[in-house]
This record gives structure tokens, sequence and C-alpha cells, in this order.
């Protein structure tokens, strides 16, 4: 009877672990790419759509590892995740100028601060700076 009774509990437990991805971020965010769509911050209060979005984009892996699309450059690094915490690890990057318009510096700038995420009406946030403010990205499919 205990050997069921354990079993039970460890087919449960794979069962949980395997929802939520080995990375420990939900399954529907992972080997998709995130376009960066809105800024959104809280001093001064201001909300932005962002220019030519398709330059800017995200994926996280289950491995732990997540690769970016920064305008005319790449990047990628690790990220670590604790309950909604998400912290990103810098990693190799691409360093092209990408001229004026590129909104490189703050997209890598920002992603350097995130620390927290959600799910929210299909949409990815990222918030970052302790509340300052959040990065919304939309899934435009599985990743390549």
């Amino acid at each position: 009877m205990k050997k069921i009774t354990v079993l039970s509990i460890l087919v449960l437990l794979a069962v949980m672990l395997s929802a939520c991805g080995s990375s420990g971020l939900p399954k529907e965010m992972l080997d998709t790419t995130w376009e960066w769509q809105q800024l959104s911050e809280t001093l001064p209060a201001s909300q932005s759509m962002i220019a030519n979005s398709a330059n800017y984009t995200l994926v996280f892996t289950p491995d732990m590892l997540y690769s970016a699309k920064a305008d005319c450059n790449m990047l990628s690094g690790e990220y670590e995740i604790s309950d909604n915490t998400l912290t990103l690890k810098a990693g190799p990057s691409t360093l092209a100028e990408c001229g004026a318009e590129s909104s490189y510096n703050q997209y890598v700038t920002l992603l350097s601060q995130v620390d927290g995420y959600r799910l929210e009406n299909g949409k990815l946030v990222l918030t970052f700076g302790n509340g300052a403010g959040e990065m919304i990205f939309a899934n435009v499919g599985k990743a390549q």
C-alpha cells in the first residue's frame, strides 16, 4: 500500500513539473517568439508603442536560456526564475551600430533590469526596475 501511495505522489509531481516546463516558466512562454510591442513607464507616467516591433524579439527555452533580437543585433544569456521573479543575465551579443532611430540601447538596458513577469490576455508582461515599468510582448508564433 505504501509503495502505491509513494508512486502516486511521484507521478503527480512529475505531471505538475512537466506542466511548467523544466525551467519553472509556464509552458506557453517557452520556445515562443515574443515581440516587444509596448513600453509602459511609471515615472513619469507614459506609454508608447514600439516602432519596428518585429526587430525586438525574445525567446525563452526550457534549458534556462534566452535569446533576443535587438534591432540589428542578436543577444543571448541565462535566466533565473523563482515564483514570479525573473532575472535575465546577459551573455554573448553582437555589437553592430543599428542607427539613430534604433531602440537597441533602450531594449538591452530594460532587459537587464527585468525583475518579474506575468502572462496577461495572451501577452507576456515583463516588469523592470522595481515597479519602474513594464515591457509588453505579443506572441508571434513558435520559435524557429
